[in-house]
């Protein structure tokens, strides 16, 4: 009998061995993909950052362009610039030549006091 014992405790410790090896492995396993899991949340989490920051940088250089276009379009600006330039307003005695190449007939003239335009053969 202390035979069969000595036999049936045996195998209890390989049992044992392997069931501790075995949990052994499977806390490994989940260790390592707890840290795999987290270095890819790392990388996403820098991605997003680096996403976030760029929309930042883009939408402060929107306002810029917005700005700068709407002084380009600056009533005062122009009508200086166009002086800077030496050019003047039309007076009442001086006609407007315009040539719209898309049009089947020619050029037509319009008086600067006078909307109207009349065709010039």
């Amino acid at each position: 009998m202390n035979r069969m014992q000595t036999s049936s405790r045996m195998r209890e410790r390989k049992l044992n061995r392997r069931l501790m090896i075995a949990f052994a492995v499977v806390v490994l396993l989940g260790v390592v993909a707890q840290i795999t899991m987290m270095v890819q949340l790392s990388n996403q989490s820098k991605q997003t950052y680096a996403a976030r920051t760029e929309a930042r940088e883009l939408e402060s250089r929107i306002d810029n362009l917005n700005h700068s276009l709407e002084q380009f379009h600056s009533h005062d600006r122009i009508t200086a610039r166009a002086q800077a330039l030496g050019m003047q307003l039309p007076d009442d005695t001086q006609l407007r030549m315009v040539n719209l190449s898309g049009l089947s007939y020619g050029t037509t003239a319009q008086s600067a006091e006078n909307t109207g335009a009349g065709e010039l053969d």
